[in-house]
């Protein structure tokens, strides 16, 4: 499962404002099966699976548009590639996905030495399955990228 809250329809899954001059935090319990995992635009601050049930928290801290809230669920793996970074995908996709990934990390401080210090904390990739209908949408800690990206040369990690 992923969302798309994208252009307007974050009011699907909370009482939001659709427009980008609208900004706000927030906070979610995401109950799940025990077996599912979930991440979303904000931190995780809390994972535990409890009888057949697993309960993640999440906070987002700082005031963000609605179309940026993102959600995905599913049999999703974490690849860390450095210390704040990493890739989320299914594990038949998992190692070709960090692969072609493993330069995320270098990739965010290059762009911190021209810009400026990355302020969300964490910066993931997830890899949707075939049916994700756009090349990416870049949420805040949490891209959510085409399987398209990952050819196995690197050649196309270029969207990160």
């Amino acid at each position: 499962v992923y969302t798309h809250c994208e252009a307007i329809d974050c009011w699907c899954l909370a009482p939001l404002q659709d427009s980008p001059a609208v900004k706000s935090t927030y906070s979610a319990t995401i109950k799940t099966p025990k077996d599912l995992k979930v991440q979303m635009s904000g931190n995780k601050t809390s994972d535990k699976v409890v009888g057949n049930d697993r309960i993640t928290e999440f906070e987002c801290t700082l005031p963000i548009p609605s179309y940026l809230l993102a959600l995905v669920a599913g049999n999703i793996e974490l690849w860390s590639l450095g210390k704040r970074t990493g890739v989320f995908a299914e594990p038949e996709q998992l190692d070709l996905a960090a692969s072609d990934l493993e330069d995320l990390e270098t990739m965010l401080e290059k762009a911190e030495e021209y810009y400026y210090e990355y302020e969300w904390g964490n910066y993931y990739i997830v890899i949707l399955p075939p049916s994700f209908p756009f090349g990416g949408m870049e949420n805040p800690l949490l891209t959510f990228a085409s399987p398209s990206i990952i050819v196995g040369d690197k050649s196309e990690i270029s969207v990160a």
